[in-house]
């Protein structure tokens, strides 16, 4: 006796119901294609960890080069104010010998830029400054009296620091010309008081040239015009 067929019931076919698993499996992925996408995700990473660093160390170096360029302007900020503050006052030294009030010598044993000052009370608030460059860097030192013979200790600040670098320690340079008017013409003298001239020790130079080598920033030059001048 045959069996009616259900209408509207169709049997699942044989060979379809063997080929399902295999079309399951089909969409997985194979280990190649899992160590090809792993290999291109290291890969991506590599690279953008490689552009991250470069945008951090860029930023730390303009950082530190803007730092160093705050504490040069604000070194020659205060350096100027000094040199044109200088009174052409002859202060004594420790043996009671008269010194010129601006003075600087490049073959001295410890170079240093010295002069005497005054300050926002005129003479009356006299003061004793010296610029010279240390292993720390440039050095302002400031005495509270005009004359040396008392062996005061000085106020000593780093205006200007030296750097750590990767090739060791970048000190601070410091290279002074002083400009001198005369009857053959201008003279650049690289020490002050003059060797010669009438009277040195009262006189100022007109012009002042500033040269600084600054760790990270390299060669800075500043002239300066005293007031008083010869």
């Amino acid at each position: 006796m045959k069996r009616d067929r259900v209408r509207g019931f169709n049997p699942p076919d044989a060979a379809a119901s063997r080929r399902s698993p295999q079309r399951r499996r089909a969409r997985g992925f194979t280990l190649l294609e899992l160590l090809i996408a792993v290999a291109v995700f290291a890969v991506v990473s590599a690279l953008a960890y490689g552009g991250l660093q470069a945008v951090l160390s860029a930023d730390g170096q303009t950082r530190l080069r803007g730092g160093v360029l705050a504490e040069l302007q604000v070194t020659l900020a205060v350096l100027e104010r000094d040199l044109r503050q200088v009174a052409t006052i002859e202060p004594r030294d420790r043996f009671g010998d008269r010194q010129p009030a601006l003075r600087y010598s490049p073959l001295a044993t410890e170079p240093e830029l010295e002069l005497v000052r005054t300050g926002s009370g005129g003479t009356d608030r006299l003061r004793r400054i010296g610029w010279r460059v240390t292993e720390e860097g440039l050095e302002r030192r400031l005495w509270g009296v005009v004359d040396a013979g008392d062996d005061t200790e000085p106020m000593a600040r780093v205006f200007l620091a030296a750097r750590d670098s990767p090739d060791g320690r970048e000190p601070v340079l410091m290279e002074l010309r002083f400009v001198n008017p005369g009857a053959r013409g201008e003279e650049v003298l690289d020490s002050w008081p003059p060797l010669r001239g009438a009277d040195p020790a009262r006189a100022l130079p007109a012009l002042v040239e500033i040269i600084l080598e600054v760790p990270g920033l390299g060669r800075v030059e500043r002239h300066l015009a005293l007031p008083g001048g010869v």
